[in-house]
């Protein structure tokens, strides 16, 4: 094969005119037999600076360089290793030159060109010290964007750059580090992504990764046996490189290392994330390079010359692996505490200098693998090669760009399931926190959006409490630039209740609620606002909130904006029985805006603050009264009408008040209760709804005024027989109660109860009976000489589905005993608190049968909100009773 140049003859072309540069083509199948006119063709076709019109003049320069007499007489083979000899002649002209002048020269930008690449492709098949300056000089051509398209063409360089990367990253850093960032060159861009999956870069860069952190594990343990010879067993050599490697000429220990640079590398040598163009396109980018990107390229160089400076002299400076075993050996013979003590400083300083340099190394491999992390495939394959272990390790680091670009890294791989799961059995959250303690805001920051990615896992938000987290996190809520992230982490902290009581020992709960009374927006910041939320769902939390006169500003600023999430706080807060008096200087303004409000998610938070306050002292009925509640109650309860969350609330608002004798008699007035069985009807898969209702029934049903209405007037009864067989259990519940208190007051319904009970109770006893009954005619289960009225002792299920619950002929004496004076501590006369839900907590029902028969003592007090409390003028009381006596009457 030979390599023809054509330089000046371009200009003949017409199309090029070039000066200080030459545009480089290689005729490689060129020889005595090669074909002008197709060879011509080929070159026009792949050369885009070539129009196709100059074909004719191409093919004339082909012929003339075929012709030409540098090719008469003279063999490809030879005229081939005249040109390798001179190319030989000329760089070890050029190496002796440069080790007269300077030990270490850097390679600039003006000082290679990417005209010269086969030049500096041949360096890496020369000694080690020639292939880390050839490929320092390749990576100052890969470093400037316009390049990058013609390095892609060049097959023989990257060919050359993968080789030697897989043979020799063992033997240099310097140089893997080199090639590593050539390849990280064209990881910026997505369009040269399958170069690098081609040459399998990805691949051998988590080799080196791996190798490097296991090398440096293993120096760190040999320092700490010299400086510790008792507290543990020193390896052997050979144990030592097993460890690190199977092969036993890989492991290189501190003292075998080449000298690493003396000055400190800058910090800013790979640009930034924000900074890499997303989209592979080239052509787009090559006219409108961004600044930023253009001063991250200026401030790289720096780098690349501390390393080739670094990387010339191998074997200047330190001492050989005998030499340094042998003095320290020596020293610890002598026994000599000083001598220990200068060897172990020495060590000490030179593995500091080695971490420095071997981090540039894992900072550009992290980066490439984070741009080719871009792919979900080739994610995956990282995972299965075990990354994540990989970057965990690298957060014991001190360098804080490596710490940047590791913790960058977890961060888009910590939003994988699996990726979660290895960080926390690799124990990653006691590793952070001392990222946090670091100053470093940028890194401050990308650590707190690590945290927040994994606090949506239960478990890991657990460990972090264990750890200390939380009074870390409550300290970056003061900081405006760690504000947000830091309230959306203790947000997930507070939706484990046991966590809840753990923010009264910090300053969270006072600043959350100062930052909502200070706030000069309109809306709130929803984070914050959710945070306390939650927060006040905890009795010692909700006191702290409303200290100092909290409560007064919250609810100013909930009804001027009329703000539902901020009512929704508040909301909470009156769930605290030690909280709700608080409330009730708030009721009429709260009962007010009900009529006046378009809004219903601020309704329905208002609703349930009303529906919260179960207050002895609290005039109910006046209530409703003075502010037309009854017509918008009976329009929110039509099915249909209003959302179901509107409708709920005003259920259990109803609830709250019928507890009230006079509120009880207003609804039965009002025909509420009609609208109540309405929607009952309408919403009997709702079970939230229905529960609500039914304990509407049960609160109208504890006063004797209103249980006539409730039992001859309506067809509350029939339903309640009907729930009393529902699937959920607290329904099942209160129906019964509901029950015992209807047969109490009423026979005839007692009947019905029982059987339906019984019914229930036997239901495959019954149809076991039925089925014998089929096989055996000749036994008799009636018997025909006892009462009609008296139950059998086996029931057909045709008398339980066609008996008369009617028949009042033969009513039994002792229960119309019964019915004449009622037990004062039957269930007819007991207290009942709201059912146990899902919507709302209630208090044990069975601590509710202490309440006698006698009616409630009501307060009366004076004020100007004397519409809050009791009176006994409040309402004509008897008028009710004689009113309702009259629809009885008239029905």
């Amino acid at each position: 094969m030979v390599t023809r140049r054509i330089a000046s003859s371009f200009e003949r072309l017409g199309s090029i005119h070039i000066r200080n540069c030459q545009k480089i083509i290689r005729l490689r199948s060129l020889n005595a037999k090669t074909d002008p006119a197709s060879l011509a063709r080929e070159v026009v076709d792949k050369c885009d600076l070539i129009h196709k019109s100059q074909l004719a003049d191409v093919e004339q320069i082909i012929f003339y360089l075929k012709n030409r007499k540098d090719n008469a007489g003279s063999d490809i083979a030879d005229n081939n290793s005249h040109h390798r000899s001179a190319s030989l002649h000329r760089t070890s002209a050029r190496t002796m030159h440069t080790s007269t002048t300077t030990a270490t020269s850097t390679p600039t930008a003006s000082e290679v060109s990417i005209n010269n690449i086969d030049e500096y492709v041949e360096l890496l098949y020369e000694d080690l010290s020639d292939r880390i300056r050839g490929s320092a000089m390749i990576l100052q051509v890969a470093r400037n964007p316009d390049n990058l398209e013609e390095l892609e063409k060049n097959e023989a360089c990257l060919s050359a750059l993968s080789r030697v990367l897989r043979e020799d990253w063992r033997k240099s850093l310097d140089l893997s580090t080199n090639i590593i960032y050539i390849f990280f060159c064209f990881s910026t861009y997505t369009k040269f992504h399958p170069v690098i999956v081609q040459y399998k870069i990805g691949s051998l860069c988590m080799d080196v990764v791996d190798y490097e952190l296991r090398r440096y594990e293993s120096m760190r343990h040999e320092l700490d046996v010299r400086r510790n010879p008792g507290s543990s067993t020193p390896m052997s050599a050979k144990q030592s490189k097993e460890k690190l490697n199977r092969s036993s000429d890989d492991f290189l220990d501190i003292m075998n290392e080449e000298k690493p640079k003396e000055m400190e590398p800058p910090r800013r040598r790979i640009p930034e994330l924000k900074q890499r163009p997303k989209s592979g396109n080239w052509s787009s980018f090559h006219g409108s390079m961004s600044s930023s990107l253009i001063k991250s390229q200026v401030l790289n160089t720096s780098y690349h010359e501390a390393l080739s400076a670094g990387g010339t002299t191998p074997d200047s400076g330190i001492s050989t692996n005998g030499d340094m075993k042998a003095t320290s050996n020596e020293a610890l013979d002598r026994n000599d505490p000083k001598v220990k003590k200068e060897e172990m400083d020495r060590l000490n300083k030179q593995l500091k200098v080695f971490a420095k340099k071997q981090e540039q190394l894992l900072r550009v491999a992290f980066y490439l693998l984070l741009n080719m992390a871009e792919n979900v495939k080739l994610e995956e394959k990282m995972r299965r090669k075990n990354i994540v272990k990989m970057l965990v390790k690298a957060l014991d680091r001190q360098n804080i760009d490596l710490l940047m670009l590791v913790t960058t890294f977890l961060k888009k791989l910590s939003i994988v399931g699996d990726n979660k799961d290895d960080m926390s059995e690799l124990n990653i959250i006691s590793k952070l926190p001392r990222l946090f303690q670091s100053g470093h805001t940028d890194l401050v920051q990308v650590t707190l959006k690590l945290v927040f990615n994994l606090s949506f896992d239960g478990t890991v938000r657990r460990k972090m409490i264990a750890a200390g987290y939380l009074p870390i996190l409550v300290m970056f809520v003061n900081d405006e630039k760690h504000h947000g992230i830091a309230v959306k982490i203790l947000y997930h902290m507070s939706l484990d209740d046991k966590v809840k009581g753990m923010f009264t020992h910090t300053e969270c709960v006072q600043l959350a609620t100062d930052a909502i009374i200070l706030n000069l927006n309109v809306k709130v910041d929803l984070d914050l606002i959710a945070l306390c939320i939650n927060l006040s769902l905890n009795k010692r939390n909700a006191q702290i909130m409303v200290d100092g006169n909290r409560l007064h500003s919250l609810m100013d600023r909930a009804f001027k904006y009329q703000d539902s999430l901020l009512m929704k706080l508040l909301r909470n807060l009156s769930q605290h029985e030690t909280l709700q008096p608080l409330f009730i200087d708030y009721v009429g303004d709260l009962a007010r805006i009900l009529t006046i409000c378009d809004e219903e998610a601020f309704i329905v938070e208002c609703l349930g603050i009303l529906g919260n306050l179960s207050l002895a002292d609290l005039d109910y009925s006046q209530i409703l009264q003075n502010f037309e509640l009854i017509p918008w109650i009976r329009s929110a309860l039509a099915p249909g009408a209003k959302l179901d969350d509107l409708v709920l609330d005003t259920i259990v608002y109803l609830g709250t008040c019928a507890n009230d004798e006079l509120c009880a008699l207003l609804f039965c007035r009002a025909k509420v209760v009609l609208s109540l069985i309405e929607l009952l009807k309408a919403k009997q898969e709702d079970d939230e709804i229905v529960l609500q209702i039914i304990y509407v029934f049960q609160q109208i049903l504890r006063h004797e005024s209103t249980r006539e209405y409730m039992i001859k007037e309506t067809e509350s009864p029939a339903y309640l027989i009907d729930l009393m067989h529902d699937k959920n259990a607290e329904i099942r519940k209160v129906c019964d109660y509901c029950l015992d208190i209807i047969a109490v007051s009423d026979s005839e319904w007692a009947k019905r109860i029982k059987l339906e009970k019984f019914r229930n109770h036997n239901s495959q006893w019954l149809c076991m009976v039925e089925s014998l009954q089929d096989h055996d005619n000749e036994q008799d289960y009636a018997d025909n000489e006892e009462d009609e009225n008296e139950l059998n002792t086996y029931l057909h299920s045709e008398y339980l589905d066609n008996c008369d619950l009617y028949n009042s002929t033969n009513t039994n004496k002792e229960s119309e005993d019964n019915d004449s004076s009622i037990n004062p501590a039957s269930p007819a006369m007991s207290t009942y608190s709201r059912p146990v839900s899902s919507y709302r907590r209630s208090q044990d029902l069975d601590d509710l049968y202490n309440m006698t028969s006698s009616s409630k003592s009501q307060a009366s007090s004076q004020g100007d909100n004397n519409y809050m409390f009791k009176s006994n003028k409040s309402l004509d009381v008897e008028g009710l009773h004689e009113g309702l006596h009259e629809e009885l009457l008239v029905a």
